[in-house]
């Protein structure tokens, strides 16, 4: 059974969609989009509805066009469970579905990036009572649409929870892509978003940003948070360091990714003696969940008092 999706055109005044005979057009007569020459196409069931010309991006519309080399995702898995450092991201999940579930008993949940849907997240992508719709910049087997999460397009108002993990960092515009978030979700609608912070780069030309937790808590200062705070502390931030500091000498990237795991496996005993402070200075990741709401903002007073690393307390 094919999903409904609440499809819109990319454009600024997110018109519906209308399917046509080989793919979709915009319902706004004056969009170039409603013309057949300029419709989105559609392959094996995907739309592909990428703007080249009414949005500044760097994504193409050719379907299938992947931007980095993913060859290696299918052993996310088998590392994760010689490394750990999932756990905490299971437990997230299960948080964000919890309060999705409080708010909906048949929730609609948007993931920006499911090309990959990641370990930790398994638990949202098997529940039965959640309707899960995926977009990402290149088509997968967990892929409804492919897009641009700057132009989500997609109805204002219409999901109930959006789940964005490993995305903000290949973005070039993060709070565009917040406030696009804020647009697609419902009136106190949930969001769960994680962000590196102490990681090289890892897709190239495609990787623009990284976040401490504070700067994390800003970027979604619109909302009300529910749980913030670091993933995965200085251990995980050292294996990643041994593994580009391997591919800075030896040239290889596959022989970086097994110095990578071996180190990461190396650490993880030490990794039970972390404080939960240093994960504020030192976290590889961090995380946010919070409720979409009306109220102000976070003020720039606010946001400082909600350090609690390992740094000394500022008087005044």
């Amino acid at each position: 059974m094919s999903k409904k999706l609440p499809l819109t055109c990319p454009c600024a005044l997110k018109k519906r969609l209308q399917k046509t005979a080989t793919g979709y057009a915009c319902t706004k007569g004056d969009c170039e989009h409603a013309r057949s020459e300029a419709e989105f196409k559609i392959n094996e069931n995907v739309p592909l509805l990428i703007s080249e010309t009414r949005c500044d991006t760097v994504c193409t519309a050719d379907f299938g066009k992947v931007y980095v080399d993913r060859s290696a995702s299918h052993l996310a898995p088998l590392k994760y469970l010689f490394t750990g450092g999932a756990e905490q991201t299971r437990a997230n999940c299960a948080h964000f579905i919890a309060k999705v579930l409080e708010k909906n008993s048949n929730p609609k949940v948007l993931v920006i990036g499911s090309g990959s849907p990641g370990v930790g997240a398994e638990a949202l992508w098997s529940h039965a009572d959640i309707d899960v719709h995926g977009v990402d910049i290149y088509a997968s087997p967990t892929v409804d649409v492919v897009c641009d999460a700057h132009y989500l397009p997609l109805e204002s108002g219409y999901y109930d929870g959006v789940w964005i993990r490993a995305v903000l960092e290949h973005v070039v515009e993060p709070q565009v892509v917040v406030s696009e978030i804020a647009r697609v979700l419902a009136p106190d609608g949930l969001v769960y978003a994680e962000t590196p912070f102490m990681q090289q780069v890892h897709e190239g030309a495609y990787d623009f940003t990284r976040f401490t937790v504070l700067g994390h808590r800003y970027l979604f200062r619109d909302f009300e948070a529910i749980d913030f705070g670091g993933l995965n502390g200085a251990s995980t931030v050292m294996a990643w360091a041994a593994r580009y500091f391997a591919w800075s000498i030896f040239r290889a990237r596959a022989a970086a990714r097994l110095v990578g795991v071996a180190f990461a496996m190396l650490m993880r005993p030490f990794a039970l003696f972390e404080s939960k402070k240093s994960l504020f200075d030192a976290s590889s990741a961090v995380y946010f969940l919070g409720k979409k709401t009306d109220a102000k903002r976070v003020s720039h007073k606010e946001l400082v008092a909600l350090y609690d690393g390992q740094f000394p307390p500022v008087d005044g």
